[in-house]
């Protein structure tokens, strides 16, 4: 890590601050997601002033910083889905997109790895699980924009928010299995999964009590109960990772998931708090993307970059659709409602995350082809984004499958899901 001066520390914080407010404030003028903007101005960011990216800044702590800011953002994730009501035959085709989909999804993602990227099998492992990792930062603002039915909404909502705990947790345990080489590496990642779950759910149970217990104390002030619930997120979410590595996002997850049904039941007031921890995590969002496309190497992305062009064609064009028509078939859905959920499947900030931390440590620990993981990743997060972020208002109309009754996108505040 090269030795930088207070000034340049402090011009990289001013850059990337501004610039992630400045997407975030410009993009519904423009009537696209902000992710579209982000993603290229975090690119050229880290082309034009290399010796100002995060992990040149912070070293070591990037990583960690990264995980708790994500932590924040799972966590709301998981606070949106206790207000979204689904039937039960919505519920059912949540569990098969999970159950059936992933590992469907995965095992594609790997083949083309393998076969349009040329990495190796392990690795290939590694970016399949990587990709299958959608996430509420990028779903919800195209949902925004797109304004589907309530039903499509929910369902496309708990399938992302899902995905990325759960994604980002595989792609640790391959990460853990590829770093090994004895011959019970296997059986180490295995125990280690199953450590990480017990982890994360006893620390997510210990985290929604801290948020019940302290919003009770500050009687609904929005700015205390701000603080009581992003300091215990980040409580827990931390304290997990240190007990077992990557934990972390699974209990922020099943925090927000758990918290408002709880703190309803004891009458914990969080109602007022959550506009600021909106606030929080929008900011978030948008430095994290700027952050970390701003790592991409520009020499190794011009290697991989049509290869990984073709694996996310594949993804979007054959296997989304596959996956989606296997998922949803005798689940009360109309024709248009699954094609439109067969058109959505967009990878967020948690897969960039994942990629950015595994791969700096595969490089480090000189593993073949680790080089290759945050470029290829990229392209696959930014291909996505883009297709999915520009198509999804017509392919809604042209389904017929928007709501009337939806605010549209441009009114709402940055961040802020309708």
């Amino acid at each position: 890590m090269t030795s930088l001066s207070q000034g340049d520390i402090m011009l990289a914080a001013a850059l990337v601050f501004g610039l992630a407010t400045a997407c975030q404030v410009l993009a519904p003028l423009l009537r696209v997601p902000a992710l579209i903007l982000l993603l290229p101005v975090g690119f050229v960011l880290g082309q034009v002033a290399p010796q100002l990216r995060a992990n040149q800044i912070l070293g070591p702590a990037f990583p960690v910083v990264v995980d708790l800011i994500v932590a924040l953002i799972l966590f709301q994730g998981g606070m949106e889905l206790g207000k979204i009501r689904m039937q039960g035959t919505d519920r059912d085709v949540v569990r098969r997109l999970v159950r059936l989909g992933a590992p469907l999804t995965w095992l594609s993602a790997t083949a083309l790895s393998y076969f349009i990227l040329g990495l190796s099998w392990p690795m290939s492992f590694l970016l399949g699980a990587i990709v299958v990792v959608s996430g509420p930062t990028v779903v919800t603002p195209i949902l925004d924009f797109a304004r589907p039915t309530p039903r499509i909404r929910g369902i496309l909502m708990w399938e992302s928010t899902t995905l990325d705990p759960l994604g980002g947790i595989l792609a640790v345990v391959i990460f853990q299995v590829i770093l090994v080489s004895d011959s019970n590496g296997p059986l180490d990642a295995i125990g280690a999964f199953l450590w990480t779950m017990a982890v994360a759910f006893v620390m997510g149970a210990a985290g929604v009590l801290l948020v019940v217990l302290g919003s009770r104390l500050v009687h609904g002030n929005g700015l205390l109960g701000m603080q009581v619930l992003i300091g215990s997120v980040l409580f827990a979410a931390g304290f997990a990772n240190f007990l077992a590595d990557g934990s972390g996002l699974l209990t922020a997850l099943l925090m927000g998931v758990a918290t408002r049904p709880l703190a309803s039941r004891l009458n914990a007031p969080i109602d007022r708090a959550e506009p600021f921890f909106d606030t929080v995590t929008s900011l978030g969002i948008g430095v994290l993307f700027i952050s970390i496309a701003a790592l991409v190497s520009s020499s190794i992305l011009a290697s991989v970059v049509l290869p990984a062009l073709g694996v996310s064609l594949v993804l979007i064009l054959i296997v989304r659709p596959v996956v989606a028509a296997m998922c949803t078939r005798k689940e009360g859905l109309t024709r248009n409602e699954r094609a439109f959920i067969g058109w959505m499947d967009p990878r967020g900030i948690v897969a960039a995350a994942t990629a950015s931390s595994v791969g700096a440590a595969l490089v480090a620990a000189k593993v073949p082809d680790a080089q290759v993981l945050l470029p290829a990743a990229f392209t696959i997060v930014a291909v996505t984004v883009f297709v999915y972020g520009l198509t999804a208002v017509p392919v809604a109309k042209a389904l017929g499958i928007r709501d009337s009754a939806a605010p549209d996108a441009q009114a709402l505040p940055a961040g802020e899901s309708a």
